[in-house]
């Protein structure tokens, strides 16, 4: 729905001038493009077949609003689809459970700077209004925080906080009703995972068995192969998340009594942009293709401390720095977490790139001032911030 949106804004901007009707149906060619392309940019609207509702629900306000200026009839509302069918229920459940909306009303009140502050807590965020008040929406695990935002330039009201994932779940089972001869789960994943708020992100994108391990701390193979054996479904996918898990996980594969299919996840980042195609009616192969496809177009990267003086790809680490990585090869070294952060962003946006993902590591430095240069310098690049809470690599990012 947000892409929706932004796209009707761009095309208004390019109709400054135009009549009220000229502007509307402008608005409605565009706004019918911008649904059109929602299956392209979420895995789970491309299996299920459909539009994204939000932004298709939009277009009709706006279609309905350019009829009225231009005294032409409502067009017909669209068949309703009698048949249900299991890939339009089970959608993924949001990584953040709260829906928080509110409104801030205040003196001079600015959008942005309120915006960027609620970006660093959640998703799906939506800022509108005018300087005297302006109607907040973010999806949020700290309800809390974002309205604290809010209470620190104005006062807040209408504050509406709900449980998403209960939604989720009460929606599912409403509608599972409807289908009693829905098909049980075809495929489960096994990741390999550091840190709790990394493991919570890969339960909420379908992951069923998660195996601690990492840098410095990898599973054995027999831990595996129980996950694996633990697993409730006819095959797995095995995700090792680490270069150095590979090995174990193949050999793991080999040894379980089920079918196994390994992606060679070399790190916690490209597990997840893997899991966010992940549909566990398909066959493990199935969604090990569609994992590929992702991996392709995925690079990664990281930042942590030097553990000993070296060289690599021509540049001097000394030990107790900052060394950051881009897809395993360093590309910055320096005394200043952000500044080497910086560069290791900038060598994986070197290729225009749609969206950046910074999971943050135990004991991260702050992010703000980063997050707000790669806002200035990459203001069409979407950013997700979270906090993974992996050791040893303060900050772990990807870029798709």
């Amino acid at each position: 729905m947000l892409s929706v949106i932004r796209e009707l804004a761009e095309e208004a901007e390019l109709h400054n001038g135009a009549s009220n009707a000229e502007l509307l149906q402008a608005l409605v060619r565009r706004g019918e493009e911008a649904v059109a392309r929602t299956p392209e940019q979420l895995a789970v609207l491309r299996e299920a077949g459909v539009v994204d509702a939000g932004g298709a629900g939009l277009l009709e306000l706006v279609r309905g609003l350019a009829a009225a200026v231009s005294g032409e009839p409502l067009p017909e509302a669209p068949p309703v689809q009698k048949e249900l069918g299991v890939e339009a229920i089970h959608q993924q459940l949001s990584r953040y459970r709260y829906c928080t909306t509110f409104l801030v009303e205040g003196d001079d009140l600015d959008s942005d700077a309120i915006e960027s502050e609620l970006e660093q807590l959640g998703d799906s965020l939506l800022v509108v209004g005018d300087r005297e008040a302006l109607k907040v929406h973010v999806h949020t695990d700290e309800p809390g925080r974002a309205l604290a935002v809010g209470t620190a330039r104005g006062v807040i009201d209408r504050v509406e906080i709900a449980n998403m994932h209960e939604q989720t779940v009460q929606r599912e089972e409403r509608l599972l009703e409807a289908v009693p001869d829905a098909p049980s789960e075809r495929s489960a994943v096994v990741a390999v995972v550091a840190g709790a708020g990394n493991r919570a992100l890969f339960e909420s994108l379908g992951a069923t068995k998660i195996v601690e391990g990492g840098q410095t701390m990898n599973p054995s193979t027999a831990e595996l192969v129980d996950a694996v054996a633990a697993a409730d479904a006819d095959e797995v996918i095995l995700l090792p998340n680490n270069s150095n898990v590979i090995l174990s996980a193949e050999q793991a594969a080999e040894l379980a009594g089920r079918p196994v299919t390994v992606v060679r996840t070399d790190s916690i980042p490209a597990g997840l942009a893997a899991m966010v195609s992940f549909l566990p009616e398909r066959s493990a192969a199935e969604n090990a293709a569609e994992m590929a496809e992702v991996l392709e177009s995925l690079v990664t990267g990281e930042v942590t401390l030097a553990s000993r003086d070296a060289e690599l790809n021509g540049i001097a680490v000394r030990e107790g720095g900052w060394l950051g990585l881009a897809d395993g090869e360093a590309v910055a070294v320096g005394d200043a977490f952000d500044e080497v952060a910086e560069q290791v962003t900038e060598a994986l946006l070197a290729e225009p790139r749609m969206l950046l993902t910074l999971l943050t590591g135990a004991d991260a430095p702050d992010l703000d001032a980063l997050v707000e240069r790669i806002r200035e310098r990459h203001p069409d690049l979407e950013r997700d911030v979270q906090a993974g809470g992996q050791p040893h690599y303060p900050l772990l990012l990807s870029a798709e």
